[in-house]
């Protein structure tokens, strides 16, 4: 199961048909505030979130400092800028994609590789 954290219905409306269409099985929801705790009982293979969700960092440091969930790959995304993207790359995110021209073509090639192959939940 991949999760897709985002506060903004369009951009779930848009990436999880993507990432289901690809094979996967998704899971969305609107807020993270509870995301650390779920992932400690149902682990996802993989948590995209939104940096522009508030408290999208304190979601991802929650998943770190859990060693139940510190090893979960997790991918930030936003708009294109390298401070934002060193930020969460310095904060323990595996990979920071920029949304850029909302191709979504290098989100997918993160999800393959952190997640692997689409499969089972």
């Amino acid at each position: 199961m991949i999760w897709v954290l985002s506060d903004k219905v369009s951009t779930r409306t848009e990436l999880v048909p993507l990432i289901r269409g690809k094979g996967f099985h998704v899971s969305d929801t609107d807020c993270d505030a509870h995301a650390a705790q779920r992932a400690r009982f149902h682990p996802p293979k993989l948590v995209i979130i939104d940096c522009g969700m508030p408290d999208s960092f304190n979601t991802l440091q929650e998943l770190r400092s859990d060693p139940y969930t510190q090893s979960i790959p997790v991918v930030m995304f936003s708009v294109d800028d390298r401070d934002l993207r060193q930020e969460a790359l310095l904060r323990g995110a595996n990979a920071y994609v920029g949304k850029g021209s909302m191709d979504w073509a290098e989100l997918l090639t993160e999800i393959v590789r952190l997640a692997g192959p689409p499969g089972p939940a």
